[in-house]
């Protein structure tokens, strides 16, 4: 699976490359980008550069926002995982106790006999109740 995900990979860079390539004129032409804000004081314009690089800080964030997001969706699992074992612990602490308490009852056969003694196999049934005529 490594290798068909680097080879796909792969692929998507060499077509990557080959629009930048065909479309070269495009990309190594130098813009600069303005901000105008409807004053006529407030006008700002940043050097001029290459398409090129817009297209790459554009990737450069997008990939940032990617990975805080990945991060901190991490970081919430890692801490649910932690409650969710502590959950367990503690099911597992009561589970222990229940079981100690059960144990003189399994464990000593004169109450294990009187315990099954009152249980008959019928006891779990509804009882019903006789007509008198």
């Amino acid at each position: 699976m490594k290798k068909i995900k680097l080879f796909f990979g792969l692929i998507i860079l060499i077509f990557a490359g080959l629009v930048v390539y065909q479309n070269r004129d495009y990309f190594f032409a130098k813009q600069a980008l303005s901000l105008s804000l409807g004053v006529e004081t407030w006008h700002w314009t940043a050097l001029p550069v290459q398409n090129l690089a817009y297209f790459g800080i554009a990737l450069a964030l997008g990939l940032l926002g990617a990975g805080f997001y990945g991060i901190a969706s991490k970081l919430k699992s890692k801490k649910t995982i932690k409650s969710l074992n502590a959950t367990i612990e503690s099911h597992l602490e009561k589970i222990a106790s229940l079981k100690a308490e059960l144990e003189p009852f399994t464990s000593d056969p004169y109450q294990r006999k009187a315990v099954t003694e009152n249980q008959e196999p019928g006891d779990d049934q509804p009882i019903e109740k006789e007509e008198t005529a």
